[in-house]
Order: structure tokens, then C-alpha cells, then sequence
């Protein structure tokens, strides 16, 4: 049985079908399964990280361990399930973390990150650790804009990236969980090509088949944006703060998906289509 946490997120909702699809039985856990929307084929089950005595790990042999990463409440939260994972005999611990961590950023994100990652290390059971990049989902929230405004706002300096689909992220993770000769593996992972936020845009007008602007916005109105999106404060700070740490780092791509999956990665182009369908 393997256990994923983060089930409704933008990782989990793409990794629960995918495992199942795969025949790996999976335990779907939510604060509240009444309201999530998880595959029907999954167990869905109630459980909270900051009470690891409420999580259901009997007869869990493997764990995804997905947490938000913005401050230190997650590394308690990712030490306290590895130990308890451990105690409950679980044999493989599969983290998602950030390329942040690769880079050496110290950001609280990247730093809550590689804190939980030494905690899931020195646990017990064998462990792999999956370092995505930016996500292309985080895009979503231009759609917005886009459709009614007919522009994209984008904090200026917003570097080119190598930005991933979240499916290739759940491709690799059902990999690593559901085969054996990735314990003890780190994988940075990226999409296959580093675009402009510009380049971008225009991927996303293609798409939605008509033209949309590209408008580079102060950091101030950005952070207004995104906090009127509903974003929590500490989220923005982080996010920003990350972002000015990984600029120069961004356009950088690692093969580990074709390697891994033995194809392309996912494109933007796809990602945007699939968007706005």
C-alpha cells in the first residue's frame, strides 16, 4: 500500500491515478475526504501532519511525502511522519522537494526543504528524494488576465525557466515508488527547455487563439496581484524571495525525466493546451 500525502495538490492529483493505473494500491490522504476530489479508485482516508499519531500508516509499505515547504512547521511535520513511518515498519520514503536544494538557495522554502530532506535521510527506511523546478501549473493564474484583460502581468525580472507539468513529476514518482534501484537517489528534475516568460505568453495566446499581451509589472503590484488571488502572505514572501535566488538558475535543464521515463518531457504547449480546453 503506498500512502500519498498531498493527495488533492497539484502533484497529488496527478500521482494518485497514475500509481493506480499502474496496479499499486493507494491510500489517499485529506483532512477532509467528505470534500476532496481524489480518483475513486484510491482509499481515501482522513489524516493530519501536525498530528502524526492520526495518520494511517498500518499496512503502508511506501510514503509520498509532500508538504507545502513555506516554513518550519513542515520540517516538523516531515520529521515527525518519517519517524512515525519508520516505527510502522514503512520501507521506502519517496520526498518531493526543490531544485533550491540542489543550488545551494537559502531561501525559507529551499531551506525547509533540505532540512526535511536530512530528516527523511536519517529515518530509517530507504528513501529518494525528487527535486522538481518550477511548475508549469503555476501559470495557471494568468488565465485570468488573459481571458479578460487580454494580457499576462508578470513581475519584473521574471527569469527564463525550465518549467515542468506536473505529470512528469507523477510519472517519475510512480517510477521510483513502484520499481526497485532508486533507493538512495536524488533527482533534480526540469522540463526540457528553458522559455522567457515572454515566450511563454505567447504559448498561451497560441493556445487560446488570440493574441495576448505581455506586461512586466513592478514587484509591489505583483505581490498585490497574488495576495488578492488568495495567497497567503508568508507564501508570497517565500515565493518572491525564491525567485530572486533561482533567477539565474532557472533557464537550467537536467535530462533526468527522459532519462527516467525514456521520452521527451512534456512541453509548455501541452500544458497550455490542456489549460485552456
Amino acid at each position: 500500500m503506498i500512502l500519498v500525502l498531498g493527495a488533492t495538490g497539484k502533484v497529488g492529483r496527478a500521482l494518485v491515478p497514475a500509481l493506480l493505473d499502474a496496479g499499486a494500491p493507494v491510500r489517499a490522504l485529506t483532512r477532509d475526504p467528505a470534500r476532496a476530489v481524489v480518483d475513486p479508485r484510491a482509499e481515501v482516508v482522513r489524516g493530519d501532519l501536525d498530528h502524526v499519531e492520526s495518520l494511517p500508516l498500518a499496512g503502508v509499505d511506501r510514503v509520498f511525502v509532500l508538504t507545502s515547504g513555506h516554513g518550519g512547521d513542515t520540517v516538523a511535520q516531515e520529521t515527525a511522519l518519517a519517524q512515525a513511518a519508520a516505527r510502522a515498519g514503512v520501507s521506502r520514503l519517496v520526498k518531493l522537494s526543490t531544485t533550491g536544494v540542489h543550488f545551494g538557495q537559502t531561501d525559507p522554502i529551499s531551506l525547509a526543504h533540505a532540512r526535511a530532506e536530512q530528516a527523511i535521510r536519517e529515518a530509517g527506511p530507504a528513501w529518494t528524494i525528487l527535486r522538481p523546478g518550477a511548475f508549469m501549473a503555476n501559470r495557471r493564474f494568468w488565465l485570468q488576465s488573459a481571458r479578460t484583460d487580454g494580457a499576462v502581468y508578470v513581475p519584473e525580472g521574471d527569469p527564463a525557466s525550465a518549467l515542468i507539468h506536473v505529470r512528469d513529476i507523477a510519472a517519475v514518482a510512480t517510477l521510483v515508488l513502484t520499481t526497485p534501484g532508486h533507493e538512495g537517489a536524488t533527482y533534480e528534475l526540469t522540463g526540457g527547455e528553458a522559455l522567457t516568460p515572454e515566450q511563454q505568453v505567447k504559448i498561451l495566446g497560441e493556445a487560446l487563439g488570440r493574441p495576448v499581451r505581455y506586461v512586466e509589472e513592478p514587484e509591489p503590484a505583483a505581490r498585490a496581484r497574488l495576495l488578492a488571488l488568495g495567497w497567503p502572505a508568508r507564501a508570497v514572501d517565500g515565493a518572491f524571495e525564491l525567485k530572486r535566488q533561482s533567477a539565474g538558475r532557472e533557464h537550467v535543464v537536467f535530462d533526468t525525466v527522459a532519462r527516467l521515463l525514456g521520452r521527451e518531457p512534456l512541453t509548455f504547449a501541452d500544458w497550455a493546451r490542456e489549460a485552456v480546453g
